[in-house]
């Protein structure tokens, strides 16, 4: 796998060369590969102290019944922090199998380098590369990679939002056998408002192919929280994906609805 994440770096520089432009690709990944990742989402939770921090998880279960159930994973958020510089880690493992047949297979690996233009951190400069699989979605191995930047409009702990614009290399191999090589905008917008009573917070990102715009995915993540009792909260979650240009056997619009009560003691 090292050596054809190698070959896809020389690829892609050689594709960047022919197309007429520059990306600064300062990390590279080693060995994991979804959909539209929400980064915005797990960056919100990460400390904001200076140095190394992180958490690493990992899950191994088996489950003898009808049949035999194996299911396991590997979670991860490492972030590095010195002044004006942010380094972001990401993986997400998971499979599970039964009767020697995969329900879920699905990972990815994801670097950004971040770094702030101003003091105030309003104007960051970032790069990414990214690496994910899916079996369900027929992803057999998708590749980007993209520098661009974003713009912290508001910053407040009760009132956030931010927006970014980053083009973006795709490299993408289906599972059916069909190779895809394009150029994407990936553009989002976070916004975030806490009114006591209640938190609201929506991600959104829209990727479309710069010379096909027609050729788009469209992903929305949304969550309400109200609080009934001090100790007592409520919420509800919507995640939305769309893709314009899917293999026939799978769907294009993809969405889950959640809710919940918390207990805080």
């Amino acid at each position: 796998m090292i050596f054809r994440i190698l070959a896809y770096q020389i690829e892609l520089y050689l594709a960047i060369r022919n197309f007429g432009i520059l990306l600064p690709f300062l990390l590279l990944g080693d060995g994991v590969f979804a959909q539209i990742v929400n980064v915005e989402s797990k960056r919100q939770g990460v400390n904001n102290q200076e140095g190394w921090h992180g958490n690493i998880n990992f899950n191994l279960s088996f489950q003898r019944n009808v049949d035999d159930i194996l299911t396991y994973g590997n979670k991860s958020t490492i972030q590095w922090q010195k002044e004006r510089n942010r380094l972001l880690l990401l993986t997400d493992l998971s499979r599970v199998q039964a009767a020697g047949a995969d329900f879920v297979n699905q990972g990815f690996w994801h670097g950004r380098y971040n770094y702030h233009l101003d003091e105030k951190k309003h104007f960051p400069l970032e790069a990414f590369q990214q690496m994910q699989f899916n079996s369900i979605q027929l992803i057999q191995f998708r590749s980007l990679s993209g520098a661009g930047f974003s713009w912290n409009a508001v910053a407040r702990d009760s009132l956030k939002f931010r927006i970014g614009t980053i083009p973006m290399y795709e490299y993408e191999e289906l599972t059916n056998g069909t190779i895809e090589r394009n150029f994407r905008q990936s553009t989002y917008f976070l916004f975030f408002i806490d009114l006591n009573f209640a938190e609201f917070q929506t991600i959104n990102y829209y990727q479309p192919i710069i010379n096909n715009l027609g050729d788009y995915r469209f992903s929305s993540s949304s969550t309400l929280e109200f609080a009934i009792r001090k100790w007592l909260t409520y919420n509800v979650s919507f995640d939305l994906l769309y893709d314009s240009n899917v293999p026939q056997e799978i769907p294009g619009l993809v969405f889950t609805l959640r809710n919940g009560l918390g207990v805080e003691f």
